[in-house]
């Protein structure tokens, strides 16, 4: 196996948004993929940053990211989005990994892995901004709730999208046959996953619970959109749908 690639290398990709108080998205392109991906950051109360699903940001980009605080902590949420872990540890070498055990194998073909979301549910023992969860016992996918002063924001991987409709064949193909576009959903893609490793029913357990017991203000997922408005009953919907 071939070392990790950590040169600094970035695609194109957009500002730094601010969602709350203490958490700011932003999005970046993937490598040779029409379908976008987002980093979401969060600033804890010690002043330390957490990255959830790293995105390499351009020179601008990081001066303004370290403006916010130091990144000291880096969620990899499932064996996929790893693509830009090795670069960021390269970057910050006492940066802290965290990713599901069951990705753990996978994650460390690039960078190695610090904790687990099932030995570090709270990154910060005396910090409850943010709280790290398996969407199935055993799965190789998290969700990361956070909380601001607004309430609570779930930020998902893979197991959410949001995406609207749009045209050409790429779309048509990856959008509407495989069910990644129109709206929140759990894609075609997603669901045979889950039926093939069995994770479908508790996934879809642990979206209503959530739903029903969080303050959700807004669903975050990594491809998509940001859900504003009515969070808990949408994520109710994709539940059930």
């Amino acid at each position: 196996m071939s070392p990790p690639d950590t040169a600094w290398k970035t695609l194109p990709h957009g500002p730094i948004e601010p969602l709350a108080e203490n958490l700011w998205r932003v999005e970046g392109e993937l490598p040779k993929m029409r379908l976008r991906r987002c980093m979401v950051i969060v600033r804890l109360r010690c002043g330390e940053l957490l990255l959830h699903s790293a995105v390499a940001l351009d020179e601008a980009g990081m001066e303004a990211l370290e403006a916010l605080g130091r990144p000291t902590s880096l969620v990899v949420p499932n064996g996929w989005h790893r693509l830009d872990a090795a670069r960021y540890k390269a970057r910050y070498p006492d940066l802290q990994v965290i990713c599901p055990a069951a990705a753990r194998e996978r994650v460390e073909q690039v960078v190695a892995v610090d904790a687990t979301y099932e030995d570090r549910l709270q990154p910060y023992p005396d910090d409850d901004t943010v709280r790290l969860e398996l969407l199935a016992p055993g799965g190789m996918e998290g969700a990361m709730l956070v909380r601001s002063q607004d309430g609570v924001s779930a930020v998902f991987a893979d197991a959410l999208f949001n995406l609207p409709h749009q045209p050409g064949i790429f779309w048509f193909v990856y959008g509407r046959l495989l069910g990644a576009t129109g709206g929140p959903r759990i894609t075609l893609i997603g669901r045979i996953m889950m039926a093939f490793t069995r994770t479908g029913r508790p996934t879809r357990a642990w979206m209503k619970r959530i739903a029903d017991q969080e303050p959700l203000v807004r669903l975050v997922p990594c491809h998509g959109q940001v859900v504003s408005a009515t969070a808990a009953a949408v994520l109710h919907g994709v539940a059930a749908g």
